[in-house]
Parts: C-alpha cells; sequence; structure tokens
C-alpha cells in the first residue's frame, strides 16, 4: 500500500513561510545553503533546495510523505551526502510543530555543510621525457628549473659519477619544455580512506614504488625529443639490460602508452622512504598524501574543467563537499585538445600515478600535443635585427663561430671553429641540422618579406671554396586558427619561391602572421642535410628579401644589397649579442658524418696467442685475461669508450677499461692491418673475473660513444659497439720457486748383474 501523505494543519496556516533557523550561529557565521533530502530504502534522493532558507508550509507538505524518511542537508548533489550528514525529522510530529512556530531548528550539524573552496592550479608542457631510470634521476644532482612565463626553460640533469661513467661520461640532458595552450584540463577528485596504523604494511608500499619506477614506458616513434637511446646495454650500476628487457616485455604484451612522462618525484619519494628509519616512514607517506591512491582503494570522481591559458598554466575552483574525518584527498589530471575536428587526449595523470595535494603546483609533462610558441630566450637588442637563433635545440652561442670579416666569410678558421660545445665540449655536427631564424617583428615595416639560406665549404681562410648552394627544401608551418568556435591548426608553405631575379626565398613567417593563437612551436626556418655534403667545415649563408626578391641589406653595410634600417646579429654568449655590419649572416659549422670503430679482436691468457674463436681459458688466480680491442673515431670525436665483462646469467658485471683517447693512442692513422698486433690491450686477472667460482661463461662488452649532434641529440647511430664470448676456469697453481731443490746424493746404487 502506498504511503499516505502528511495530513494539512488548519487552513490558515497552510500559506505559513517557514523560516530555518541555525542553533549556535553567529553574526560572523555565513549560513549554508539547504536542501530537503528524501531517505528511502537506504538511498538519498534530494527532493529540492530551500531557496533563501525560507519555504512555504504547504509546499513542505505535498512533498513528504508517511512511511518515508527526511532530513535537511547542504545543497550539493545527492550522490555526495551520506547520512550522517542529514539533519533528520519524522514528518507527522514535526509539521505540526512548525505549523505552531514557523521555525524550523537546524542543529550544530550544518556547520559541516558549509563547503570549502578549494582551488587547485598547475602547468602543463611538452616536454621530451628523461630515457633513464627513474631511480637514477632520483638521487641526481638537479640544476634548478628556470620556468619563467612565455619562455622555454631547460631542466638539466647532471648523473652521478658512477652513472655518468657508466653510460656517458659527464654527460648533461637537457629537457626543453614549450606550453601546451589551447586546451582543456579535466580535473579529477580521489578520495582515500586508509588508515596508517600499525602494523601497516610499509614493505608493500614500497615494493609498489619500487614496481611503478621499474617500469619503462613504452612511449611509441617517432620518438619526439632531443635525446636517443645509447647503442646496447652497460654496465653496472646502470642495469641498461634490464632496462632495454622491461621495454621489450612492456611492448610484447601490448601494454598501454601512458598519456604523459614518467612522474621523477615518485622514484625521489622511494629514496627518501627507503634512506629513512622504520618508525619514520608512516610519517612521511601521511604528509605526502598524495601516494595513498599508490596503496589505497579510493573512489573517484571528476569535479570539473578548466581551459589552459597562454602560457600553459591553468586554475580551478569548486565547492568541495564534506570530507569524512581520516579520509584524504588528492587529485590528477586529464588534458585534451582540439585536434583535426576532435578532441585528442594529450594526458591523463591516472595513466602515469601522477598525483597531487590541492596546494601542490601540479607540473602536467607530457610527450603528446601540439605546444605553443614559448617565446624566445634571445638577448634583445631593442631593434630590428635578424640572427641565427637555434640548430635543433641548440642555441647558436654555443656553436663555436669565428668573427665574420667579410659578406660571405669568417675569420681563418682553427681547428675547434665550427664545433658545438653542448652535450660535450668539440661536438661536430652530423645528419641533418634544422635552423632557426629570430625575425624581430620590426622587420615588417622596413619591407622584409622573405629570406634565403644556402650553404658552401669552407677553406681554411674561413672564406667559400666555391658557390654557395641554395637550401630548397620544402617549409611549411602550422599556426593557429579559429574555424567556428574550435581553435584549430593550419599549414601555411613558406616556399620555396622564386621572386623576381632570386629563387629559393621563403616568406618570414611573423607573429602578426598568426593572429589567432601565434605559430606552434618547434617550427624552423630550413633544414640542411649534412650527409650530402663533404665532411670537414661549410659556410652557412642567411640573406634577407623584400617583395620584390630584392636583396635588403642594413644600411651602410659591406656587401650588395639596398640599405634599411636593420641589423644581422651573431649570439656571441648567453646574454649578448653582436652586430655584424656585412649584407648577409655567416656561421661556420663543422660537418663529420664519420662513424666511430669499435672491435673486440682477441682474448688471451697472459696476452698469448689463442687458436680458434671458441675459446675455453684455464689459467691460475693471478694470471692475466687479457682482451685486445680497437676503439677510435679517425677524426678524433669520439667521446669515450667502456669495455666491460658479464659473468654467466644475469651475474655480476664489471668494468674492464674505459677511456676519452681513441685505443690505440696511435689513431690517427687507421693501423694497417687491424690486427690484434696493433691493437690496445687492457687486463684484469682469473681472480678479478672469476671471484668465488671456479668456473663460468662471459661475454665481453665494448661501446664507442661518439660525440655528433645534429641539434636534437647525440647520433648514437654514429657509435660502435662489438660483444665477445669466453670461457674462464680458475685452477690451483704451484710456485714452482717457493720448493726447496732436494740435493742428490753422492752414494752410487749398484744394478744387479
Amino acid at each position: 500500500m502506498a504511503a499516505s501523505r502528511i495530513p494539512a494543519t488548519n487552513n490558515s496556516n497552510n500559506d505559513k513561510i517557514l523560516e530555518l533557523r541555525f542553533l549556535g550561529i553567529t553574526e560572523k557565521d555565513q549560513a549554508p545553503r539547504v536542501a530537503l533530502f528524501a531517505v528511502e530504502k537506504g538511498v538519498i534522493r534530494k527532493v529540492g533546495p530551500i531557496q533563501g532558507n525560507k519555504v512555504q508550509l504547504s509546499e513542505l507538505a505535498r512533498n513528504i510523505k508517511e512511511g518515508s524518511g527526511y532530513g535537511f542537508g547542504p545543497d550539493i548533489d545527492e550522490k555526495e551526502v551520506t547520512r550522517e550528514m542529514l539533519v533528520t525529522f519524522r514528518p507527522r510530529e514535526k509539521v505540526a510543530e512548525w505549523s505552531r512556530t514557523g521555525v524550523i531548528s537546524i542543529t550544530p550539524k550544518w556547520r559541516d555543510w558549509i563547503l570549502p573552496i578549494v582551488c587547485v592550479h598547475g602547468d602543463v608542457h611538452r616536454c621530451r621525457p628523461r630515457p633513464w631510470l627513474l631511480g637514477d634521476i632520483a638521487v641526481a644532482k638537479t640544476a634548478t628549473k628556470i620556468l619563467a612565463k612565455s619562455t622555454t626553460f631547460t631542466d638539466t640533469l647532471t648523473l652521478r659519477p658512477e652513472i655518468s661513467k657508466a653510460i656517458a661520461p659527464s654527460l648533461t640532458l637537457p629537457t626543453i619544455c614549450a606550453p601546451i595552450c589551447n586546451a582543456v584540463v579535466e580535473v579529477y577528485e580521489k578520495t582515500c580512506c586508509c588508515r596508517l596504523r600499525p602494523p601497516f604494511d610499509i614493505d608493500d608500499i614500497l615494493d609498489r614504488l619500487k614496481d611503478l619506477i621499474k617500469r619503462v614506458p613504452p612511449i611509441p616513434d617517432p620518438d619526439p625529443g632531443p635525446i636517443g637511446p645509447w647503442p646496447g646495454p652497460g654496465p653496472d650500476p646502470v642495469p641498461i639490460r634490464q632496462v632495454e628487457k622491461a621495454a621489450s616485455l612492456l611492448r610484447a604484451t601490448g601494454a598501454k602508452v601512458p598519456l604523459g612522462n614518467p612522474p621523477e618525484k615518485l622514484a625521489e619519494d622511494y629514496h627518501m622512504l627507503m634512506s629513512l628509519p622504520q618508525q619514520d616512514r608512516l610519517a612521511y607517506i601521511d604528509a605526502h598524501y598524495y601516494l595513498y591512491p599508490i596503496f589505497c582503494t579510493c573512489s573517484t570522481r571528476k569535479v570539473g574543467e578548466t581551459p589552459v591559458n597562454e602560457d600553459g598554466e591553468f586554475s580551478f575552483c569548486y565547492w568541495r563537499p564534506f570530507v569524512r574525518a581520516g579520509c584524504r584527498v588528492t587529485y590528477y589530471y586529464k588534458v585534451r585538445q582540439w585536434q583535426d575536428n576532435q578532441w585528442v587526449y594529450i594526458y591523463d595523470g591516472s595513466t602515469t600515478n601522477d598525483y597531487f595535494t590541492a596546494s601542490d603546483d601540479a607540473h602536467l609533462r607530457t610527450w603528446k600535443g601540439r605546444a605553443c610558441n614559448p617565446g624566445s630566450d634571445v638577448p634583445d637588442p631593442g631593434t630590428n635585427f635578424v640572427m641565427l637563433e637555434n640548430i635543433g635545440y641548440i642555441p647558436s652561442w654555443k656553436l663555436v663561430s669565428p668573427v665574420q670579416d667579410s659578406e660571405l666569410g669568417v675569420l681563418t678558421a682553427n681547428p675547434g671553429d665550427g664545433l658545438v660545445n653542448n652535450n660535450y665540449t668539440g661536438q661536430p655536427w652530423g645528419q641533418t641540422l634544422s635552423f632557426r631564424l629570430k625575425f624581430h617583428e620590426g622587420m615588417k615595416g622596413t619591407g622584409a618579406k622573405y629570406y634565403r639560406v644556402s650553404v658552401v665549404k669552407a677553406n681554411s681562410s674561413g672564406d667559400p671554396d666555391g658557390v654557395p648552394q641554395v637550401l630548397t627544401d620544402p617549409v611549411a608551418w602550422s599556426r593557429w586558427k579559429w574555424v567556428g568556435t574550435q581553435l584549430q591548426t593550419e599549414a601555411v608553405a613558406l616556399g620555396p619561391n622564386a621572386v623576381g631575379s632570386n629563387s629559393g626565398l621563403y616568406l618570414i613567417p611573423y607573429e602578426s602572421d598568426a593572429p589567432d593563437g601565434g605559430w606552434l612551436w618547434f617550427q624552423f626556418h630550413q633544414s640542411w642535410n649534412t650527409t650530402l655534403h663533404d665532411n670537414g667545415k661549410h659556410l652557412v649563408i642567411v640573406e634577407v628579401f623584400d617583395a620584390a626578391g630584392n636583396r635588403i641589406k642594413p644600411a651602410g653595410a659591406m656587401g650588395a644589397g639596398i640599405d634599411k634600417p636593420f641589423t644581422f646579429r651573431r649570439w656571441s654568449t648567453e646574454t649578448a649579442t653582436d652586430a655584424v655590419n656585412y649584407a648577409a649572416l655567416v656561421h661556420i659549422f663543422h660537418a663529420d658524418n664519420v662513424a666511430c670503430y669499435g672491435d673486440i679482436v682477441a682474448l688471451r691468457k697472459n696476452d698469448a696467442p689463442v687458436e680458434g674463436s671458441c675459446l675455453f681459458l684455464t689459467g691460475c688466480s693471478g694470471d692475466k685475461f687479457t682482451v685486445r680491442f680497437y676503439a677510435f673515431h679517425v677524426n678524433k670525436f669520439m667521446h669515450s669508450y667502456n669495455l666491460w665483462f658479464v659473468r654467466g646469467l644475469n651475474d655480476t658485471s664489471g668494468t674492464i677499461e674505459t677511456g676519452t683517447t681513441n685505443a690505440p693512442s696511435t689513431v690517427p692513422p687507421i693501423p694497417s692491418p687491424l690486427n690484434a698486433a696493433n691493437a690496445k690491450a687492457a687486463e684484469k686477472t682469473f681472480g678479478e673475473m672469476l671471484g668465488a667460482h671456479q668456473k663460468c661463461s662471459f661475454a665481453i662488452e665494448l661501446r664507442v660513444y661518439p660525440k655528433h649532434t645534429n641539434g636534437f641529440g647525440i647520433i648514437t647511430g654514429y657509435g660502435a659497439s662489438d660483444t665477445a664470448a669466453v670461457a674462464l676456469e680458475q685452477v690451483p697453481c704451484v710456485d714452482l720457486g717457493s720448493i726447496p731443490r732436494i740435493a742428490a746424493t753422492a752414494e752410487k746404487i749398484e744394478l744387479p748383474k
């Protein structure tokens, strides 16, 4: 039988207005917003809000019925309301009372209904994820992050000495980022109600963190960043072999590609927890409660979304419902971007376990998405100018280029000129280089409309050795453009164009040519395939032209062209540029596309030649195990080599020899023949190789690391590697020199006749 309605009171009171009165409220308090809720079979249903905290008696009577439970609570979504939050009442008794008094009293529980305004904030950037183990990052010395509005920032990581020695000595790894703009951030709330009380299994948390930081995210090709993987495995303490196995396993099992870069803070937390005394670990986790979702069962809900600002930053505020005592609230974010007429998710913190508290400055880092131009770090001389800004990700001030002393030449080239000091000192250029020029916006007012880039081999005097070759690869840039109500991207062809008597001209992409949202980052004005040219020094020439195809030059500059009020500039140091008073801008580059050489040519005992390819060597503990090998670059552009052994199956590994100069040191020239007699020798004793084992098999690994760069990272393909195998056995030996000699007797023994 359906429950009957609450009988109305006498007609004179039906239109009576009831007022909600909050017990204990003061003048300083703000009354909460209230709603009426029904509780039916344990399910809470929102009947409706109480507008202005006043309600007509007849309306209230119409909305309640006998047999159901009711209560007043905060005016929020019914899904967020619990039974404990409600001020419940029995309709039959209370309606009569309210009719007499005109007052509905609300107990002090109402104070829990005043929902706090919670604000979260952060930024979204596209960055190249570091290719190292997160565990190594956690204990590395990390330089201060420089993050300025509308500029790129470089997060430089210097590895621990033992790590950098194992992989690539003295390597610093820059991670250049640009803001993601024209996107939407979705804010998700996770409420976790775990209790950290003994005997809480802290080891389980540590195991989960360790498992997370050991995973290698299968970032898809093409790899979006500057540094590529090194060729092959490396020795401990950096278990590159295990990294490669983990990556292969994830790909083989169809592991989902994480939408975001691995959060380095998880590795830092693991490292900190391992270093803390047992009694302090729970307090650390409680203070860093963004870790809760990793080991706790949590509820999740989306609380809203907000657009990203032009500089990649975002903020969002909302009324957060009552949180039960003992529960903690953390946040993760998703970022979607409008691409090619559809929404595409470019970041999802739940796939990388990247959680934050409300007060955290949430730095969201992803390898995916279309980034906006963050501006330039070029020192602005305050006048119309043109300069070479970047080669790939490398700023041009790191290029060792002599002062320009003629229209198409530089001062006499020294051996180190044309190299770059970026990852290492004295790096040559190789493969395809991408040039980014800097055109001051005021250049548009001078009539500058086109640019041209040419290349010519340089002679020993720093002048052209031949006729400059115009680079004519097609170049197109993408810019943001409003299409209806969505901001999309469109491609704009810059060239090549033939204008007047000149060809190979490209449109200058001024910022004012992309008024809807600017040009995308990171785009380049020209590229040069160095493999199509001889190894050695080359001059890269930049010229500027007007709309009619006439060459223009700085006023008063030497060389052909129409005088205009601008300057060419050379980025000479990190904080300064120098004027170039010539009709073209010239830099010198040293290109080298010769690979390193690495070869293990002999494995010996005490450096004595051994015949055959399947080697089983037996020796005393002190006998020498000798490796004869080559590791060099014919033009001395090898950074280093590493020779090491791996014992047995997943057993110990150790270094045999490392070096930073050619092995043998007589290279160049290259020895002829490349046999064991001309090779370098490195040694370990049988005892050092075998340790406590009597016998075992070994893999002998050689890696040769190049200096070469294409502006985006080390050209690892110009490295070299080799592997050999041997079995060693350690046997007891007697030092014959320590045995006393037995004197012969003079007694004559007659033989029987």
